[in-house]
């Protein structure tokens, strides 16, 4: 079924990217590597790599269980920026059976210094992701509240909507983070990141299982796998406002994926625990 042409190349207003999505150096900077040659795949394999993919459910699509809604709020490159990371760690334990919810809201509060609006630095996100950590929300696979009741250290989604089910609500300082929420973050941290200057390191990038953060206008989203739509190729993203969009060729490049996180010893056990 063709793709409606309305989710396609969508104009974003600003939501809370700062920052260049085309600058390699500030990627370098915040500790992603650059692309390797190695794992670039050339255009005339794509269609091919495709159905592969699809076949085997090997897209980071596929080890993406949930949206999330950033709300009335600035917080769409931590929005991003989780769902790219919950798809590597779920890919490299297998499948989505130990998946772990992620709170966009305790990474941005830290980007920004406690200042709720105005949004954030792309680069910055990744350098906090891979030297400190995100922490886990308090809903989970298991339905409300279940990490909550798990972790010790947890925080709701976001400030740009209210739960009445959730422990915590609105804005949080960084300073008002839960005691000790270190412990917990540093157990769910980037390892290995690259950029992505170009469209075919974007399509390559997809193809080996990995999740791309970019964006424009302000406005940042996580590409999750490659489509075709007749003839042409469509990165297919993940919008912090429970839907999905597609972006043409002429969009890609900038950002960076992720390759590799933290992982547990046990995956039952990924963290300290409440008794």
């Amino acid at each position: 079924m063709p793709i409606d042409p309305k989710l396609i190349d969508v104009e974003f207003e600003f939501d809370g990217a700062q920052g260049n999505w085309n600058d390699e150096q500030g990627w370098f900077s915040a500790g992603a590597s650059e692309f390797p040659q190695k794992f670039l795949i050339d255009k005339s394999e794509w269609s091919d790599r495709i159905r592969e993919m699809e076949k085997h459910k090997a897209f980071a699509e596929h080890f993406s269980d949930r949206f999330t809604h950033q709300g009335k709020s600035h917080e769409c490159v931590c929005h991003a920026a989780q769902q790219i990371f919950s798809a590597a760690y779920n890919r490299q334990l297998g499948g989505i059976k130990h998946s772990v919810w992620l709170s966009p809201l305790s990474l941005y509060t830290r980007l920004t210094n406690g200042r709720r609006w105005g949004g954030s630095n792309v680069q910055h996100s990744l350098r906090v992701l891979m030297s400190e950590g995100i922490l886990p929300e308090h809903d989970g696979p298991a339905g409300k509240n279940s990490q909550h009741k798990r972790f010790q250290h947890t925080l709701h989604q976001t400030s740009g909507r209210d739960m009445p089910h959730w422990p915590t609500n609105g804005w949080v300082k960084p300073n008002r983070l839960p005691d000790g929420w270190e412990e917990t973050a540093k157990h769910f941290r980037v390892i290995e990141a690259f950029t992505i200057p170009d469209r075919k390191a974007h399509a390559s990038a997809l193809l080996h299982g990995w999740g791309i953060c970019n964006g424009r206008n302000g406005h940042s989203v996580p590409h999750l796998s490659l489509k075709k739509d007749g003839r042409k190729y469509l990165s297919k993203y993940k919008d912090s406002y429970n839907l999905f969009r597609y972006d043409s060729e002429k969009l890609w490049g900038g950002g960076y994926c992720i390759r590799t996180v933290t992982l547990p010893d046990d995956p039952n056990r990924p963290t300290e625990m409440k008794d």
